[in-house]
């Protein structure tokens, strides 16, 4: 049986096959189609099958189940694309959605204007109700002014229904008869309820994260049915579609439908999940990882061995109040496009020249220099051998938008222009690991640099040296490792329930039954996705303060410890966090939580395949030009080389999928796994 995962990025689609009978591993590329991205999805596919040398209804009908990873919901919320919504909430409530929690996202930009709400106003209506914070009927719900409510934003022709009612979480009773109500109307409207989506307090939070789900769902319940269905065409089968979720654990294909919100960092959280994997088979526990595709650079730690996650991330225009894991995305990538303005000062992105018509070395139209460009310029990437040579790239074409956009506004000969392009972006990445590092107090000299996406190789030399970090590493599938992380995922559930009880006046018989009640409905829907109780396992979290703090402090927990331990795990956090505690102050447990995993058969990170020395993997040399101006680099096959096998810089190593650049003085080592650990010329650099 195979295991079979795909990843849609903005340029290109990654599919990646592991074989669990002898963990085998294979995995192939082909340009994303944005306008119908099932179609580069199946493109892919039938690459992966003819390397593999089989039919795709073959190799389709092998497979144990399909993971993946897609930008559906992440575009959809980028481009406001979504269908019109609505929203029904309680009298008073109307503009929680623009008031968000009093502030913007950045408090000191005085002049800039709120964004505009994901619902606009006239579509947001009030009904007269009222549960109070303790869950207790404080008004009854008018009945009657809700069916008027409902026939407006029928007659308004919207598309998705939010129903938002304060301390739903507390609860529910009124959202589930205005659900009711919609349906006695006749109105076959998808209505989401808020504390069916995020169950804790918080009316903004919920709010928001609630009508994130309504504008994404729907795009990607449809892209997953064209997806479902050309895989049974292809298949001749129904074949088990799960998602990738922004938490970096797995979503059978129906829940995602329902659930669109949970997948909004699909793709990204796939590369922290396997850069996770790696750290933790290379037997060390910190590391930091950059992805560079063709249009963004997504960054995030590892910590423990582990992907670092955060409860909600936030935006200019919404909040999405869900676990996920903390990925900083930088817009810079191979699609990025490098201009200089009128005041003579060179940018590298933030727009992209795409999938379509992308880089101008592609011959498919791009007439705006980009970072791939620059690449090919330099001597980097080859002319004939981009995807194996299924992408021939055109230096001409590339020196060309180079020189118009770059070399002739700058001055620069064309070397430097593209140097100067090249150099900007590594150094654009190598802020984004530093603000994911040193940002949160840790020294990135500490850490393992783990650098992948197709571009990760070009720049993971140079950016190792701007932080003078003392290793970094190329995984051999580092074209593909977000697709790989599919592959070692768990399908996960999650649940929360607010508290906002100080422990002193806690039962703790109500915190163990709440994680048991919790923890048995998650089981249940691990069961009936197909895991029995030997494949589950079970994380519960509290949200912990002090009491007259507002920020809460993650503590883990076990589910059935002693409030006195709960109290000195909170203290010892807390101290660990910001460098004090305070003996005396009773701690409040906001919210708690459990996390539910269902464990996948597992897999290994795949050994390395080949056997060449460096003499036997040389492939010839190509002309770079480099710190040292014009060069011979030697190529090497990067895929070739034996574990051990050693190159020293300037050198290129090159596979179908990925170029890693070994700068001068550098130095290469190949490690079990066939991935390059690179050794950055540090001292050369200082100097």
């Amino acid at each position: 049986m195979l295991r079979l995962a795909a990843d849609i990025g903005g340029t290109f689609t990654d599919v990646v096959a592991y074989d669990l009978a002898d963990g085998a591993v294979a995995f192939a590329k082909a340009p994303s189609t944005p306008q119908e991205p099932a179609k580069g999805v199946l493109d892919a596919l039938s690459v992966l099958a003819a390397q593999r040398g089989e039919a795709l209804p073959d190799m389709l009908a092998r497979a144990e189940n399909f993971l993946h990873g897609t930008t559906v919901a992440t575009n959809t919320l980028a481009e406001g694309t979504g269908p019109r919504a609505g929203l029904l909430t309680t009298r008073g409530f109307r503009d929680v959605l623009e008031l968000r929690e009093g502030t913007k996202q950045d408090r000191y930009a005085l002049r800039t204007p709120f964004p505009e709400a994901l619902i606009p106003r006239e579509y947001r209506l009030e009904v007269s109700e009222r549960i109070g914070w303790d869950g207790s009927l404080r008004e009854a719900l008018d009945e009657d002014g809700a069916r008027a409510a409902i026939a407006a934003l029928r007659a308004e022709k919207v598309e998705v229904l939010v129903i938002g009612l304060l301390h739903a979480h507390a609860n529910p009773m009124h959202e589930r008869r205005l659900a009711a109500l919609v349906e006695e109307s006749g109105w076959a409207v998808p209505v989401i309820l808020s504390h069916q989506v995020l169950n804790r307090q918080g009316e903004y939070q919920r709010f928001s994260t609630a009508a994130v789900n309504a504008i994404v769902t729907p795009r990607l319940a449809g892209y997953l049915r064209k997806l479902e269905a050309g895989l049974v065409e292809a298949a001749g089968k129904a074949l088990p579609v799960m998602i990738m979720q922004s938490s970096g654990g797995l979503l059978p294909a129906p829940a995602a439908s329902e659930f669109g919100v949970g997948c909004v960092t699909s793709g990204p959280a796939g590369g922290a999940i396997a850069s996770a994997f790696l750290t933790r088979s290379i037997e060390g526990s910190q590391a930091v990882a950059f992805d560079i595709g063709g249009t963004t650079t997504d960054i995030s730690l590892i910590e423990a061995g582990r992907a670092v996650e955060r409860l909600r991330t936030d935006s200019d225009a919404h909040t999405i109040a869900i676990p996920s894991i903390d990925i900083r995305v930088e817009a810079i990538g191979g699609g990025s496009i490098a201009s200089v303005d009128a005041g003579g000062v060179l940018s590298v992105g933030p727009r992209s020249a795409g999938a379509m018509p992308g880089p101008a070395a592609y011959g498919r139209g791009g007439q705006r220099a980009t970072v791939t460009d620059a690449a090919v310029v330099l001597g980097y990437l080859a002319e004939g051998a981009f995807m194996g040579g299924r992408l021939p790239l055109s230096r001409s074409l590339a020196a060309e938008v180079v020189a118009r956009d770059v070399a002739e506004p700058l001055g620069l000969s064309l070397e430097d222009a593209a140097r100067a392009i090249y150099r900007l972006a590594a150094t654009k990445v190598a802020e984004g690991v530093r603000a994911t590092t040193v940002g949160r107090g840790i020294d990135p000299r500490d850490l393992v640099l783990i650098g992948f996406g197709g571009a990760g190789g070009l720049y993971m030399d140079l950016v190792a040296r701007e932080l003078e970090m003392e290793t970094a590493i190329a995984p051999r599938a580092a074209s593909v490792l977000s697709a790989f992380g599919f592959l070692a995922a768990p399908v996960r559930f999650d649940d929360g329930r607010t508290l906002s009880l100080p422990l002193n006046g806690l039962d703790a018989a109500l915190l163990r039954e709440t994680f048991a009640g919790m923890a048995a409905a998650l089981a249940a829907r691990l069961a009936d996705a197909g895991f029995p109780a030997e494949r589950q396992r079970f994380e519960y979290r509290l949200d912990c303060r002090y009491i007259r703090q507002v920020g809460t402090v993650e503590v883990l927990a076990t589910g059935d410890e002693s409030l006195e331990a709960i109290a000195e795990n909170f203290a010892r956090r807390y101290e660990a966090l910001y460098g004090h505690r305070h003996p005396g102050e009773v701690c409040v447990i906001e919210n708690c939580r459990v996390s539910a995993f269902g464990l996948q058969q597992a897999i290994d990170f795949p050994a390395a395949s080949g056997s060449a020395t460096p003499a036997e993997a040389l492939r010839g040399h190509r002309r770079v030009y480099g710190d040292r101006g014009w060069e011979e680099y030697p190529v090497y096959g990067f895929e070739e080389l034996a574990p051990g096998a050693t190159v020293t810089g300037p050198a290129l190593l090159e596979s179908t999928t990925t170029t890693i650049v070994v700068e001068t003085g550098s130095g290469v080592t190949i490690d079990r796994f066939g991935g390059a650990v690179l050794r950055p010329a540090i001292q050369e650099q200082g100097a």
